[in-house]
């Protein structure tokens, strides 16, 4: 018995690990990118990550195996996904370039409460009382984050507030598509469908990137792709209950990078809501995984 502990012990370790790092990863990339934005189009910095974490995943999938084991069934919902990962890239990207980068990331850990706000209608599920309050509570949350009256354009805020009612879809179809494509297919038509948008995007505005500047979109790039192995890694190891409550570990990451790079630190507000949208998702994950346990 204790060996068995010790195992689950060190499982459950490497799977924070891995979702800790991941959650650095995706924070320091996003700054990256928000720094190279001022000298490229938006565009073009969705064209080039997207595609070096394109180069990542192929390697990774011949790495694993080959093709062998990308197995595609539902070809409808897979490219529903990957128009979806693509309509959230661009709004993401263009969002970012004007909202600071924690204000950014609270906005996307909307996500979980969007989704469990359409799990009964999606996905069948049953969600009581205590977690639609959650959800609203969550939501107010939101309000302390966008301070709708600061001044600024109101576009970005909106284009970050699709993020995550994007995200929240895109699981959705995740679920579904689980049962019968592999999570290699998946990431492989998703990422193949932002190298497109970005692609598209490019009409809007070209820069010749130099030496220097291609190095970033491909360091950008290939740490996307090591940060969303990762994260599918931190799952395999480690038990949801377990490692999802370190994701909002990536908040602080934000933060972190934000005064780095662009000595921005955010106003309470935005600390008051990311505590009361985070406290929100991580109720909801809590009776989530009671309600589960019960069944």
């Amino acid at each position: 018995m204790a060996a068995r502990e010790k195992r689950s012990l060190a499982a459950s370790t490497k799977g924070i690990l891995c979702i800790l790092g991941s959650g650095a990863i995706f924070s320091f990339t996003d700054a990256v990118s928000k720094v190279m934005m001022d000298d490229y189009p938006v565009g073009e910095v969705i064209f080039f990550r997207s595609l070096f974490v394109l180069v990542f995943t192929v390697g990774a999938i011949r790495y694993q195996g080959g093709w062998k084991g990308v197995r595609i069934v539902d070809w409808r919902r897979q490219i529903a996904r990957g128009v979806n990962i693509a309509l959230t890239g661009i709004c993401f990207m263009f969002a970012l370039k004007q909202v600071p980068l924690a204000d950014m990331t609270a906005m996307v850990f909307l996500g979980p409460l969007i989704l469990t706000a359409l799990a009964p209608y999606f996905l069948g599920e049953r969600v009581g009382w205590r977690r639609w309050t959650a959800v609203g509570i969550g939501f107010g949350g939101v309000l302390f984050i966008v301070d709708p009256s600061g001044g600024g354009p109101l576009w970005p805020l909106l284009l970050a507030g699709c993020v995550p009612l994007l995200t929240s879809t895109r699981d959705i179809l995740t679920r579904k598509l689980g049962a019968t494509d592999s999570a290699n297919a998946t990431v492989l038509i998703s990422t193949a469908c932002s190298v497109i948008s970005g692609a598209l995007l490019l009409s809007l505005g070209w820069a010749t990137p130099d030496l220097y500047g291609m190095g970033l979109f491909a360091l950008t790039g290939l740490l996307q792709g090591v940060a969303q192995f990762l994260t599918v890694y931190a799952f395999v190891y480690g038990e949801a209950v377990v490692v999802t409550p370190f994701r909002y570990f990536m908040l602080l990451w934000a933060t972190l990078y934000g005064y780095w790079f662009f000595a921005h630190i955010p106003r309470l507000e935005t600390f008051v809501g990311a505590a009361i949208v985070s406290a929100s998702g991580l109720y909801i994950f809590y009776r989530e995984t009671r309600a589960k346990r019960r069944a």
